[in-house]
């Protein structure tokens, strides 16, 4: 087992577990050393042992090296201010050397001996030339990472089609495996409008229910199956798992009715 304090480096992004020097409590502010540097980290999640089967390599994990001060949070803050005063001028490097590519965060480390810039692009960019420009801009090692639309919704955040917060930047840390398959597991229009969330992929709630949706499935006979009920013989051409019902037409050409699942049974 390995100790470990859970901490974000703003408030939509992911959780990260790092190595802690003390104890900590909900919502302390730390400074966290990184590969890429020192960053200012609010905890979310007190000390705690995990299994290191769960955890990145030890050796690799950042640390905390102690609690914040005025002075670092004071630095964050400039660093915030820094990073939208270069916003536009980076947009307009960016324009210059006619990359399609969108920009979409600047980030500094608290000793700001290097720039993260974080860009949107649908396909692979050569920025050899921008990163030169950058390099002149910022006087500091520039660092280019590319994400995607999912990537970019979590970070600007919004409303999803249920009028509420998006999961992924509200509570959702990393993003679960979503496919077509789980919508059709719901029986969803498999129209991009109702299925794709805010970010144009398909929405992440498609998998926090699609093993019950699998599980409940499992218990009825499938479509076109034939089946008896009290009223006769007939096929199924519809179950509906919540209510716990199936619709069944017993003639050609007759409307399907719908009977509780316990009321049919496989016939031949």
């Amino acid at each position: 087992m390995t100790e470990v304090v859970g901490i974000k480096y703003d408030m939509t992004g992911r959780l990260v577990y790092v190595l802690p020097d003390r104890s900590y409590r909900q919502d302390d502010l730390v400074i966290v050393e990184t590969s890429k540097g020192k960053h200012l980290a609010q905890v979310v999640r007190s000390n705690r042992d995990m299994e290191e089967q769960r955890l990145p390599a030890v050796e690799t994990m950042a640390k905390v090296l102690g609690p914040a001060q005025q002075k670092d949070v004071a630095r964050y803050q400039d660093n915030l201010q820094l990073a939208e005063e270069h916003f536009g001028e980076v947009e307009r490097l960016i324009a210059y050397h006619g990359l399609d590519m969108k920009l979409v965060d600047i980030v500094f480390p608290l000793e700001r001996q290097r720039v993260l810039i974080t860009f949107v692009a649908e396909k692979r960019v050569d920025f050899r030339q921008l990163l030169k420009d950058l390099a002149s801009l910022f006087r500091a090692r520039i660092e280019l990472r590319q994400i995607n639309n999912r990537e970019e919704a979590k970070i600007y955040g919004g409303l999803g089609p249920c009028g509420r917060a998006l999961c992924c930047s509200s509570f959702l840390g990393e993003f679960p495996p979503v496919s077509i398959k789980m919508a059709k597991n719901q029986n969803l229009s498999l129209n991009a409008g109702k299925t794709n969330g805010v970010c144009g992929r398909l929405m992440c709630c498609l998998s926090f229910e699609d093993a019950f949706y699998r599980e409940s499935k499992a218990k009825f006979p499938d479509v076109g199956s034939r089946v008896m009920t009290q009223t006769g013989a007939g096929f199924i051409t519809a179950i509906d798992v919540i209510s716990e019902t199936v619709k069944v037409r017993l003639e050609e050409g007759s409307v399907p009715l719908t009977f509780a699942l316990e009321e049919v049974s496989l016939n031949g």
